[in-house]
């Protein structure tokens, strides 16, 4: 959609909360979206283990799904954020594997978005092109029918491939909150999972933090020190929920 002055005055996106789609109406949007095609052997050469289900560390994803679900479903909550201490640990790895895992529940509608504006990942580890820059979407200058891509019945993708080195800014802009409350208005996920930049490397993180609902953090073995980990926890529970810790272990297994 063209970010005009109409849409740049809004206040509140296009559709009201108070409006949602019905489901029937919502599995049309759904269908309606481009579908993105997952080759099974590009996910497995890039430790996507959740595709598949034949790695072992398939297990330690569906543990972390299930009990994610049911914390959020438990408080309300659909937004998570998964993020590090530094980089390297393997959020983006996370991050789509537990993706992956949430869509094999048919009734859980689940968004997965590259939001690590500075070093985009997504799009290389599931081998689907983004169909534009995701600063463009946030900016309200895309549509999400034109934006998002279906991957499953319902799992839906917003990547990226295009570095931008201000990203706190964008995410502190009114625009982006409103364009990702209308996401949730249109595509009514259970799940929205984003896959964030590291949390003390920059203010990106920080600056996102109140469009979402609760945080996972992901410690790299031989990665992460035990005093970066106090520290990213004492970050974000100063003004978000961790819901977690997820050690990601050399092997690529992750331990809950």
């Amino acid at each position: 959609m063209t970010k005009d002055n109409t849409r740049q005055n809004q206040a509140k996106p296009n559709v009201s909360k108070t409006h949602l789609p019905v489901a029937q109406e919502v599995e049309d949007i759904w269908r309606r979206l481009t579908q993105a095609l997952l080759n099974d052997k590009h996910l497995t050469s890039h430790k996507v283990v959740s595709a598949t289900r034949t790695d072992p560390a398939n297990l330690s994803f569906d543990m972390l799904r299930t009990r994610l679900r049911q914390a959020m479903a438990d408080r309300g909550w659909t937004r998570v954020a998964v993020t590090a201490p530094t980089s390297g640990c393997g959020t983006s790895f996370v991050a789509s594997n537990l993706a992956l895992a949430m869509s094999r529940f048919e009734d859980c509608r689940t968004v997965l978005m590259d939001l690590d504006l500075r070093k985009p990942s997504l799009d290389r580890i599931l081998g689907v092109s983004p169909i534009a820059a995701i600063e463009e979407y946030l900016a309200g200058r895309i549509d999400p029918m034109d934006f998002f891509q279906r991957a499953r019945a319902n799992l839906a993708l917003g990547l990226n491939n295009h570095a931008r080195m201000s990203a706190a800014e964008l995410f502190q802009d009114v625009m982006t909150t409103d364009v990702l409350d209308e996401m949730s208005d249109i595509l009514s996920p259970e799940i929205v999972i984003f896959d964030m930049p590291a949390a003390l490397e920059h203010d990106d993180l920080l600056a996102f933090l109140p469009n979402v609902d609760g945080v996972l953090l992901v410690a790299g073995a031989g990665v992460s020190t035990a005093d970066d980990v106090l520290k990213a926890e004492r970050l974000i529970g100063d003004v978000k929920p961790l819901m977690g810790v997820v050690l990601n272990r050399a092997e690529g297994a992750v331990k809950v």
